[in-house]
């Protein structure tokens, strides 16, 4: 089996797991307003850490946060290095993503923050963007280790 296959075999043998890890992400509001972003940042965190990711969280200061109408902020960095020659030998490559959502308003058939797969389809908040991202990159991260198991570089999960 070449090394796509092997990739290939590995999502899709951790669909599901990612289908979980993004339905956690959904069912943390963070409409904004009112930008009540630290507890998805906690969550994802939490999510991260279980994977065996060592995470570092970035409070935005209180005062930073509430003079730009919002409520909390907190940044996650997870940083992956591979291999023993110094950071700067190698490129970096970086994965954003944001989990900040505009609120859902009217006309729901399904609950924004439930996270509800239906006939092969995800319903919530974030579950085309920016929280897919959360769940596309850290997946991809963790496939990227387990199959191709990098020796040079670095990732960072922003």
């Amino acid at each position: 089996m070449n090394p796509y296959e092997q990739l290939d075999t590995w999502i899709d043998a951790h669909f599901d797991a990612q289908v979980a890890f993004l339905q956690a992400l959904i069912r943390v509001p963070t409409d904004t307003p009112p930008g009540h972003n630290a507890p998805h940042a906690e969550r994802t965190a939490e999510l991260l850490q279980g994977f065996g990711f060592a995470v570092e969280k970035f409070p935005v200061p209180e005062a930073d946060v509430h003079a730009a109408g919002l409520q909390s902020i907190t940044n996650l960095l997870v940083r992956r290095r591979y291999g023993n020659s110094p950071a700067e030998a190698h490129p970096t490559v970086l994965l954003n993503a944001h989990g900040d959502v505009v609120p859902p308003g009217e006309g729901w058939a399904h609950d924004p923050y439930g996270g509800e797969v239906v006939d092969g389809h995800i319903y919530g908040r974030a579950a085309a963007v920016s929280k897919s991202d959360f769940a596309t990159y850290t997946f991809a991260l963790r496939a990227l280790e387990a199959v191709a198991r990098p020796q040079k570089g670095s990732v960072e999960l922003l």
